[in-house]
This record gives C-alpha cells, sequence and structure tokens, in this order.
C-alpha cells in the first residue's frame, strides 16, 4: 500500500523540465511587459511639460529616446518642415555623425527618393551610399499634415530588425508628429496670447489715457487736473511757497461756432491747446518766469475752459506776470482756415491754503473769480477775494430763481409809449421786459438780461417776449383803435441764432400779426461786431416785413459807409446823450449830428431818455420825429398801456 502511494506522488510532480520552461517564459513576458511599459512611458514623454518641454527640440529629443530602446540605430536624423515648405535638420542623433545621415539624405532627395517616401505611411528602407547599412526613412506626419521626415542608418548586424519594432517605429512617429503639431497649436496660442496681451494693455493704456486727457488737444483733462491739484496738496509742507489755480475761459467763444461752425472752433480750440503748450510746458517757462515745466499742470477743462496750475512759485507777481502773459497769447488775432479770429479771455485765479486748503474749493473759487473778470468787462484776471464768493452764490441763486421763473409765469412785458413830436400821437411803443420775481418784486432787466445772455435763456424768453408782444397787437387791434408799432429789443445771443429768423415768421404767422407792426431793435455794438454776418441777418429779418431798428446809437462807433449796407428804418439816439442836453455842449453836438446824418439816410430818429421840456424842446428844433422817455410815460403793464392809448389826447 504504502509503495502504491509513493508511486502516484511521484507522477503528480511536474517535470523539471517543464517547470523550467515555464519559468523562463514568464520571465521573458515579465520583460517583455518591463519594455513594453518603458516604451508607453517614453511615448508619453514625447507630448512633454505643458510648461517647458513644448518645444521642437524637447519633443524630437524625446522621441529620440523613445526610438532607441525599439530600435538602435547607429545614426538618426529628424527633419522638420520651415515655413517655406522646406525639410530642415532639426535634431540628430547625439554623439552620432549628423553630416552623415544628413548627407545620405542630400543624396535621396536629388534622386527624388526623399519625395517618394513622404508619400508613404510605412517605413522605406534604402541602400546607403556605399551599400554597407540600410537608411530607413519615415514621414513625420498626422493624418492632415506633414509635420517632417525621420532618417535612421541601420548597419547590415541590424538590417533584420522585426516588422513588429519597424510598427513600433511607426507608431512613436505617428505620435511625434501630433506633439509636433500640438506643439505648434500650444506655440501660436502662447503668441496669440501675447498679442493679445499686448493689444489688451496697448488698449488699456489708451483707455485710461483718454479717461484722463482732452481727445481734442491731447491736455490733461478736469479729471486729472483735479487729481493732480490733490496730489500737490498733499504733498506740500513747505508754505513758502505758493500753489496758485488758473482757470481761463474764452470770452464770446459761442460767436465762433455760430458764425465759422463747430469744425472751425474746435480747430481754434485745439490751435490754442498748442500754443499754451508750447509756452507753458517747455524751457521758455524757465527763461521768461524761472518756473519747471514739471511745475506746471496745463488742462483743457472743457469746453472753451483750460486750467493751470502753477507749484513753486516764490511770488504772487509771479503768478500776474505769467497771468498776463496767458493773456496776451489768447487776446490777439487767429487764423481760423483762412478767418481772422479775434479773441480775449477772462482768467480767474486762486491760491492755496489763503483761498482753499482742497481741491474743490480752490477750483470753485477760482472760477468764481473768473466770472468776476468777466462781470467787469472781459479780457482782464482777478485774483478770488471772499466777497467775489458772497457775489457768486448771490449770482447763482439768481440763475437757478431765473431759470424756473419762464415755467412760472413770473415775467411781464411793459410798454412805454413812443410819441411823435409833430402830431402829439402815440405811434409807438418799446416792449421792456419785467421780471415779477416772488421775493425781490419787480425787477429790472438790467438785474437779469446779462444773466440770461451768459446761460442762453434770452433765446427762449425772447421768442416768449414776441409771443406776448404779438398777442398784445392782437388785443389792440380788437379795441378799434388804430394799433401803434411796438419795439422788441434783440439781444446779441438772439442776433447769433441760425434758425431765428424761421422761428419769427412762425410766431408772426399763427398770431396773424401785421409784420410791420413789429420793430426789431439791436445795439450797434452787437452789430458791427461782424459787420458781413450782420447785414446778412438784417436782410433775412427785413425779409419778414418787419421794421429794424439800430438802439443805443452813437456808442458802437459806426460809419456811414457800414449804416448804408443795412436796410434800417430807425435810429435811436443813445439814453447817455439826452439826459445832459441841452446844457452839456458836447451831447448836444453829438446829438446834433446824428440826427442830421439820419435825416440825410432818410431815417427815423427816436430819441430815448426824454424827462424835462428843455430836452423836448431843443430835440424838436432838431427836427427829431420821435421821443420816447419819463416826460410823457414811464414803462407800463399791458392793461395800463392799454387805458393809455385810449384815452390819450394829441399834444402837438
Amino acid at each position: 500500500m504504502p509503495s502504491e502511494v509513493a508511486k502516484t506522488w511521484h507522477h503528480a510532480l511536474p517535470d523539471m523540465e517543464v517547470m523550467k520552461r515555464r519559468v523562463e517564459h514568464l520571465e521573458k513576458t515579465n520583460q517583455w511587459h518591463s519594455y513594453a511599459m518603458d516604451v508607453l512611458g517614453s511615448m508619453t514623454a514625447i507630448f512633454g511639460d505643458n510648461q517647458r518641454n513644448r518645444d521642437t527640440q524637447s519633443i524630437l529629443r524625446n522621441a529620440h529616446e523613445c526610438l532607441s530602446r525599439i530600435i538602435s540605430f547607429d545614426e538618426a536624423g529628424f527633419y522638420t518642415v520651415d515655413d517655406e515648405s522646406s525639410f530642415d535638420l532639426s535634431y540628430a542623433q547625439p554623439d552620432g555623425s549628423e553630416a552623415g545621415i544628413d548627407a545620405e539624405v542630400e543624396v535621396f532627395i536629388r534622386n527624388g527618393m526623399f519625395a517618394w517616401a513622404i508619400n508613404q505611411n510605412h517605413p522605406v528602407c534604402l541602400p546607403s551610399r556605399d551599400r554597407q547599412s540600410t537608411i530607413i526613412l519615415h514621414v513625420i506626419s498626422t493624418r492632415s499634415r506633414i509635420r517632417g521626415m525621420f532618417a535612421g542608418r541601420l548597419s547590415e548586424e541590424q538590417a533584420g530588425t522585426t516588422e513588429a519594432a519597424l510598427k513600433l517605429l511607426s507608431i512613436v512617429l505617428f505620435n511625434t508628429a501630433y506633439a509636433l503639431e500640438s506643439a505648434a497649436l500650444y506655440s501660436l496660442m502662447d503668441q496669440q496670447q501675447r498679442t493679445l496681451k499686448k493689444i489688451t494693455e496697448r488698449q488699456s493704456e489708451e483707455l485710461v489715457h483718454q479717461y484722463s486727457h482732452d481727445l481734442l488737444t491731447n491736455l490733461p483733462n478736469r479729471v486729472l487736473f483735479v487729481d493732480r491739484l490733490e496730489q500737490l496738496i498733499a504733498r506740500r509742507s513747505a508754505r513758502d511757497t505758493n500753489l496758485a489755480v488758473i482757470l481761463l475761459d474764452l470770452d464770446n467763444f459761442k460767436r465762433v461756432n455760430d458764425s465759422l461752425g463747430h469744425r472751425a472752433g474746435d480747430l481754434l480750440i485745439k490751435l490754442l491747446g498748442t500754443e499754451l503748450h508750447r509756452t507753458f510746458l517747455t524751457d521758455e517757462i524757465s527763461r521768461r518766469f524761472d518756473l519747471e515745466p514739471a511745475s506746471i499742470t496745463l488742462s483743457r477743462l472743457g469746453g472753451d475752459e483750460f486750467g493751470l496750475i502753477l507749484d513753486g512759485v516764490e511770488s504772487l507777481d509771479l503768478v500776474v506776470r505769467a497771468v498776463q502773459h496767458l493773456i496776451g497769447i489768447i487776446s490777439r488775432e487767429h487764423d481760423v482756415e483762412g478767418h481772422q479770429v479775434f479773441l480775449t479771455c477772462s482768467v480767474g485765479i486762486s491760491v492755496f491754503p489763503y483761498d482753499g486748503e482742497n481741491a474743490d474749493t480752490l477750483i470753485k473759487n477760482a472760477d468764481a473769480a473768473m466770472y468776476d473778470a468777466k462781470q467787469r468787462g472781459r479780457n482782464s484776471f482777478r485774483f478770488y477775494t471772499r466777497e467775489i464768493n458772497s457775489q457768486t452764490y448771490r449770482q447763482l441763486i439768481l440763475e437757478n430763481d431765473l431759470v424756473k421763473a419762464l415755467a412760472r409765469k413770473e415775467f411781464e412785458v411793459y410798454y412805454q409809449p413812443q410819441v411823435e413830436l409833430d402830431t402829439g400821437r402815440v405811434i409807438g411803443a418799446e416792449a421792456l421786459l419785467r421780471w415779477r420775481h416772488p421775493e425781490k418784486g419787480i425787477q429790472p432787466p438790467a438785474n437779469f438780461i446779462a444773466i440770461a445772455e451768459e446761460t442762453g435763456l434770452i433765446e427762449g424768453l425772447g421768442l416768449w417776449v414776441l409771443q406776448e408782444v404779438c398777442e398784445d397787437l392782437s388785443r389792440l387791434g380788437r379795441d378799434g383803435a388804430e394799433t401803434p408799432r411796438i419795439s422788441i429789443n434783440l439781444s446779441a445771443r438772439q442776433f447769433r441764432q441760425s434758425n431765428l429768423v424761421e422761428q419769427y415768421r412762425a410766431v408772426i404767422q399763427e398770431t396773424g400779426t401785421d409784420p410791420g407792426r413789429l420793430e426789431l431793435e439791436l445795439t450797434e455794438s452787437t452789430i458791427m461786431k461782424d459787420i458781413d454776418i450782420a447785414v446778412g441777418m438784417f436782410q433775412q429779418l427785413h425779409s419778414l416785413g418787419v421794421r429794424l431798428a439800430i438802439d443805443d446809437f452813437g456808442t458802437g462807433y459806426s460809419s456811414l459807409n457800414n449804416l448804408k449796407h443795412f436796410p434800417i428804418d430807425t435810429l435811436k439816439v443813445d439814453r447817455s446823450f439826452v439826459c445832459d442836453i441841452p446844457d452839456d455842449k458836447d451831447d448836444s453836438a453829438i446829438v446834433t449830428a446824428i440826427v442830421a446824418m439820419a435825416k440825410s439816410l432818410h431815417l427815423e430818429v427816436v430819441a430815448e431818455g426824454v424827462e424835462t421840456r428843455e430836452q423836448l424842446e431843443f430835440l424838436r428844433r432838431l427836427g427829431c420825429e420821435i421821443v420816447q422817455g419819463y416826460f410823457y410815460s414811464e414803462p407800463l403793464p399791458f392793461e395800463q398801456f392799454r387805458t393809455l392809448l385810449n384815452g390819450w389826447t394829441a399834444t402837438a
């Protein structure tokens, strides 16, 4: 029994030879798997690190390391395609003969084998020049694009490379092609990203510049002006020098836009910006006033307003000299597209810390001083004072009230009769605007017309006056008596309105007013500012059928040569010449000359401001036809004027 068991056990034991073969098989399999994993690891490395190895050299070096694990080449070279579709040797096997493999490829290029191999999707084995070795060519390509060519030399001993190894060669080079494709795309994306970053940075810089600079003059705008002023105030420690804020505003600049167009106005602003930059931001300022350009900020604050900050000024006298030079640059004739434009400017100055300890206060006070300079006749400068601030505040309150006054129907038209001396009849009246202020009572035009002119409210206000006068004429017509003609003052700003004639024509037609009952008055100084434009506007107004008069005659230095070009009906002698006649010989001589000149031109004469019997008789002897003044009546509200007309008794 035991012998049987031993026999069975002996047959159950595996044969040692079989075990040995089994172990060898497992070892080879393990080696193959390790080799395969090694090749796969090398193949993965071909694509490289996203951040560091996305260049052609790294990809080709990794590809060669992978190939060297599959086939041992004596020499190897990788050719890539450049932008001109030429194949260039980009990587050669280390320690190999670069010239050798390159020479072999040159031969294949000349005999056309290289071009043929490009179109093959498998390894092409060709004999070397000396036929002692084999050259393997293999295109490096994706499915859609050729990225290059691999060339490798195999010795005779290695010529029997297995088909599996060549298939692995194809796989590796196929992945190499995609790696090169990926690298090219990565490079393109990286380049686009850098380009986009540059564009974004440039656009950001441009946007910052546009935000902080004036587009027309390229000077700092109000934003940067205020910012720099705040920085200068924050940095100041010593008080032994002055920090001055200077605001400049062009006088009557709207006239340039209205007469020559906004393009000409922009060109003029640009020209002034260049001249101011050349004067205050170059070495000229150092030579003239011992000021460094770096201590000066020049800005266009908007519209026709410029600003200057002078830092480190040793004396206010130096500020005055700089401002006087500034006014001299502006206040002269400037050539704009062949037109000679004469400008003046008004300047306001505030000084830190006396006139304010922050940027907003300094700018506000300099602006108030500038406004005061305008009120005092323009073309001058003013330092800020507390009195100016108080006056400016009152002016601001008045402006706000004035804006609301028209909507609240606080305005009223008064009429001052005009009497014909020969007949004693009231043949006309001057319409005079009054503001019935809810707190201050009746306000004469002198208290608000200048503000209305500055703010532009005069345009709407003037149209309202015409509407009221036309409606009042209609009411007088219903009384049955002959309606007088009504004179309406036309302001300088209205006179420059491009649509003035159309507006007046529409009102006259809508109300059915006889245009011959209306007389438009313009001051002599207004029409003398630009003769050519004034003549054209007079002709357009005359075409409406209204009468035209020159008010305040004798104050505007007009000549007979100028007057003859205007379709004028009436000259009004300014009250400043009438008030002292006949006692003042000079005024008497002026009035005598005006009346004589008017008669020679066949113009009607109206003398304003007649208050005494002596004035009346003097004018009668001169042959003046019509007088207006307190001698006959003060300006009256419409109903009182209506009553006066109905009860008037002619007194020759």
